[in-house]
This record gives C-alpha cells, sequence and structure tokens, in this order.
C-alpha cells in the first residue's frame, strides 16, 4: 500500500524494485511472507467471528493488515490500522464496524483475474512439459530447474495471496470521535511506551516466538538495515515484509515450513548428476547446493533454540536471563550480533547468485537431448 504522495510514489517504485531483487535471492522467503500474511488474516477474520461479526472475510483481514484502512481521530494524524486493531477499537466502542462487502474492496485491485489464470496455466504447461522429459529420460537445463524452484515458491505464494488485493492505491477511511489520547489513557500501562509505528502498537500481537523469519529479517536490519517502511511517524503505510499473526504459527504451519523449505532446497540437488560444461561448474553446483540446504539446517537448529529455549541459551553463553530470541541479541555483545548474520547471509547469497548465473552460463554447452521434444503420443493410449 503505497502512500498517497508524490514522494510515496517514488517509494512505492523503490520498494517494487528492492522486492524483485529480494524475490530472486530468497524467493522462499516471500513465500514465508506469504504464509504468514495469510496466517495473520486468518486469525483476525476468526477473532472478529467470535465477537459477532461473521462478515467479515479473508479479503477484509488482507485489506487491514496492508494498510488499507486509515483511523481519522479529532486529535492526531490519519494513520493505517490493521484488522487486530480494528477489533480492538470496535469491542471498545471507539469505533463503527466498517460495514464493506467483499466487491468494494476487490475493486481496488490491480491485479486482473484473467492475467492470473494465463499466469498459472503457463506455467502449468512448463511443468507438465519438464515432468514429460523427466518420464522419457530427456534432459533438462539447468536454468530450466532454477524456473522449477521459482515457479514452485510462485504456486504456493499464489495460494497464500489468492484472497490478497494487488497493488490496491485507495484508502478507505474510517472516522472515530474518542482522541487517540483517550483511547491510551484507557487501555492504561501498556500503551505507556513510545510508538514506533503508530499510537496503537500497544494492540499489536506480542512479537511472536514461533515467528520462522524472525532471524532472517533480525539478521537483514543488523547488517543491511532492510526496512520496507517509512521513517515517518506515525507510518503512512505498512510494510510488507513483517506481518506477525495474532496467535503465532501452528504446529502445522511450522511443519508446512519445514517440508516447504527443504523441497525448495532438495529441487536444486536434482541436479547433481546433471551434464555442465566443465567439471569445475558441477562441483560449484553441488557445493552451492549442499551449502543452501546446511544453512537452512543452521538456520532452523538456531530458531528452535531461541524459540524453545531462550533462557537457558542466554544463560550459557552470556549467564543472563532472556524470554525471546530479542532478548537475546539484547545482552550479547556486537560480534555475536554481526558475524554470524554476516556470516550466514553473504555464504547464502553467494550460493543462490552462483546457481542463477550458472543457469545462464551453462546454456553455452548443452547435451544434445536438451534439444529433443517430447514425444506426447507415447502418453496417448493405442487402441
Amino acid at each position: 500500500m503505497p502512500e498517497e504522495t508524490d514522494t510515496g510514489r517514488w517509494i512505492y517504485l523503490k520498494n517494487k524494485l528492492q522486492w524483485m531483487l529480494f524475490a530472486l535471492i530468497f524467493p522462499e522467503v516471500i513465500t514465508g511472507i506469504g504464509a504468514e500474511q495469510w496466517a495473520s488474516a486468518f486469525q483476525c477474520v476468526q477473532d472478529l467471528a467470535e465477537s459477532g461479526h461473521t462478515n467479515w472475510t479473508m479479503r477484509h483481514a488482507f485489506y487491514a493488515n496492508m494498510g488499507g484502512f486509515l483511523l481519522e481521530s479529532p486529535d492526531f494524524p490519519a494513520f493505517p490500522i490493521d484488522g487486530q486493531q480494528i477489533g480492538y477499537l470496535v469491542e471498545r466502542k471507539y469505533l463503527n464496524f466498517p460495514d464493506i462487502d467483499e466487491k468494494t474492496i476487490w475493486d481496488k485491485n490491480k491485479a486482473d483475474g484473467f492475467a492470473r489464470a494465463v499466469t498459472v496455466v503457463q506455467i502449468g504447461w512448463f511443468c507438465i512439459q519438464c515432468i514429460g522429459r523427466a518420464i522419457q529420460h530427456l534432459p533438462i537445463s539447468t536454468l530450466e530447474l532454477t524456473t522449477l524452484t521459482f515457479i514452485f515458491c510462485t504456486l504456493c505464494t499464489f495460494f497464500f495471496w489468492n484472497h490478497k488485493p494487488l497493488d490496491a492505491e485507495t484508502r478507505i477511511v474510517l472516522r472515530t470521535e474518542t482522541p487517540i489520547a483517550e483511547v491510551l489513557v484507557n487501555a492504561g500501562d501498556i500503551a505507556s511506551k513510545p510508538y514506533t509505528r503508530t499510537p496503537l502498537d500497544f494492540v499489536k500481537p506480542a512479537r511472536s516466538r514461533t515467528s520462522m523469519l524472525t532471524l532472517f529479517w533480525l539478521g537483514l536490519e543488523i547488517l543491511l538495515n532492510f526496512d520496507m517502511e517509512s521513517k515517518h511517524r506515525p507510518i503512512r503505510a505498512f510494510g510488507e515484509s513483517k506481518t506477525t499473526p495474532p496467535r503465532g504459527l501452528r504446529f502445522s504451519d511450522l511443519c508446512f515450513g519445514l517440508v516447504f523449505t527443504f523441497a525448495y532446497v532438495g529441487l536444486h540437488l536434482v541436479a547433481w548428476n546433471f551434464t555442465f560444461p566443465t567439471s569445475t561448474e558441477r562441483i560449484l553446483w553441488r557445493t552451492a547446493s549442499l551449502s543452501l540446504a546446511g544453512l537452512l539446517v543452521l538456520y532452523f537448529i538456531s530458531d528452535f533454540i531461541g524459540v524453545v529455549y531462550p533462557r537457558q541459551a542466554a544463560q550459557f553463553f552470556y549467564g543472563q536471563h532472556a524470554a525471546t530470541i530479542y532478548d537475546i541479541l539484547a545482552v550479547s555483545p556486537p560480534i555475536m550480533r554481526y558475524a554470524p548474520s554476516a556470516i550466514v547471509l553473504t555464504c547464502y547469497s553467494l550460493a543462490r547468485w552462483y546457481i542463477l548465473v550458472e543457469g545462464f552460463v551453462g546454456l553455452r554447452a548443452l547435451p544434445m537431448g536438451v534439444y529433443k521434444s517430447v514425444n506426447w503420443s507415447n502418453f496417448i493410449p493405442h487402441i
């Protein structure tokens, strides 16, 4: 959701370019973002349904969580509010429940359904061709295999973002007659801390210990100051990168994350015995693929320790107490914050870049079988 100013338009285009480059290196993270946004929207729908608002749908929740609703109050500049904050304000009678139908929200969507369908058909046909080649023992190039890894991530992301409006540029304004100062006073001590995004930060969920992306975002923030949100306070638009589900992730969500991630990495290992232009390139591909797998194993072990045993980890390394990964970082020396993030992200990025580059470089010397087409008649029963 871009800021509605000329400067905001340039920021919007800059963010688009950043996400394009980001998706080249970390396509699996884009799927992870989509999964957490879906979980957040689903939990928002559940919470509002329990309070009697059964007409709130996934599209409403996605639109709210991406900053589609602006709150105007008598004493504060307008700022975006998410689905959980809307529920909080409605429950305490500060705001009337927004009576907005799905069509109104979907009309703001810039994604054409036909274009999405064509995209799915195209990638589906590409996958069928690759399966046909595998059945008939015809080789595929490393570029085609790399394309398959992107398709795998894209299809999963399509599923999670099925109800999400794309590039919606207009907001729906919600007005409250209650001053924000009164809302904060009535909330008590929980709202006494300075906010980082909007005055309703105290409503947002605590940093979930079950988020599988926490360590990743911390690493980018430490090394690159990577933040998709505006520096303006209160913010004028929500960043797309971090949407913490109110109640964290379920065990089934974590299982999906593990299976998806290692399936994504496993696709790169399919090329273990592919024909490469040189033996050095084959060794580099194998090294890069194994590096991705090894770094992911290290990541999940670290994430597991930080989620399940933060106190023990902090005491073992630093002799202090900690309840979350954030607390561990707060008590750790700078070298322990920067070094692991720098090493892991650098190695992972180099491995990803080599795989991407090799896909194109390897086209200079392909095996003859790559140029053979699938004999589709072999799949048709003969009478």
